[in-house]
């Protein structure tokens, strides 16, 4: 088999996909496996190592047919260590040199960077806005992160922490984030975040449609099933609902002003909800950024 195919590795705070690729950016096989941060992360590599030989099975290929891997994994990391430094979606990942794993288990070479960099950058390749030169591109799942091209140039900034707008505070007397900030806006718009505020809010004495949503089981209630509950016209989770799409606006329009981008991509939760979101958000953008045509 060509050896132009690529393994993919994205790492997230709630699952960790593997995906085997050609160089135009098509996926010949894909999966995927629950990150189960709390097993630390050394057994986690060993999950992830099963799971990458288990798409390069799928794929047909072998180790070797595959010229370089590409990590994407949260911050804040450096890319020149190639190590997540201390994510807060993954309490006790401490400097976790994935790429030196990776090399070592693969011997090919490696290649990480900032998932949401990870993701501009993809966008900016092979997505609908292919080659336009200033674009964000907005993580919007278990955390928020942006990834920003410029002048059609990933920026990574002087420690690879450009585009952390999930940890840019909107309100320094907001609720704690476990970064040890308050008020950031992955607290407000990080599904983990919002879902843990949430089941806090129930077991002080809240109801909620979330919880049928969630087949009765408090610990099983997720982003999904507030959004659902919300939709459905439950009042606590509209209220969460409604911070949820103020507070985003507020993110997006830090972007908009600090970056003047010709598109502003947002990942996972929009794409599941679509307009049902997008267009409460488009509603709020006005007073968080100018509306210059």
């Amino acid at each position: 088999m060509s050896a132009e195919l690529f393994l993919g590795l994205d790492i997230g705070g709630t699952k960790t996909a593997v995906c085997l690729g050609r160089a135009d950016g098509a996926a010949i096989a894909e999966d995927r496996i629950a990150t189960e941060s709390a097993d630390g992360p050394e057994r986690w590599f060993e999950r992830t190592r099963e799971l990458a030989a288990r798409v390069l099975r799928a794929g047909g290929a072998a180790p070797g047919d595959v010229a370089a891997v590409g990590i994407s994994a949260p911050g804040p990391m450096s890319v020149s260590r190639g190590a997540m430094i201390a994510p807060p979606n993954l309490p006790g990942w401490q400097d976790v040199p994935v790429a030196d794993w990776t090399r070592a288990a693969f011997g090919r070479p490696v290649f990480i960077n900032n998932d949401a960099n990870a993701c501009a950058l993809a966008e900016y390749r092979f997505g609908e806005f292919r080659g336009v030169p200033d674009l964000a591109y907005l993580t919007l799942s278990t955390g928020i992160g942006a990834g920003i091209v410029s002048g059609g140039r990933v920026l990574q900034g002087a420690r690879d922490l450009a585009g952390e707008i999930g940890h840019h505070v909107l309100d320094i007397a907001g609720p704690p984030c476990p970064c040890g900030q308050r008020g950031c806006l992955e607290i407000y718009c990080g599904g983990l975040n919002v879902a843990n505020r949430f089941r806090a809010r129930l077991a002080a004495g809240g109801r909620s449609l979330a919880l049928e949503e969630a087949g009765g089981d408090p610990a099983r209630i997720d982003f999904r099933a507030i959004a659902a509950a919300a939709l459905r016209g439950d009042a606590l989770a509209g209220e969460f609902w409604a911070e949820f799409v103020e507070r985003l606006a507020q993110g997006i329009g830090t972007v908009l002003m600090l970056f003047n981008p010709s598109a502003v991509v947002l990942g996972t939760i929009a794409i599941h909800l679509g307009d049902r979101l997008l267009d409460p958000v488009r509603a709020a953008l006005p007073r968080f950024a100018w509306a210059v045509s």
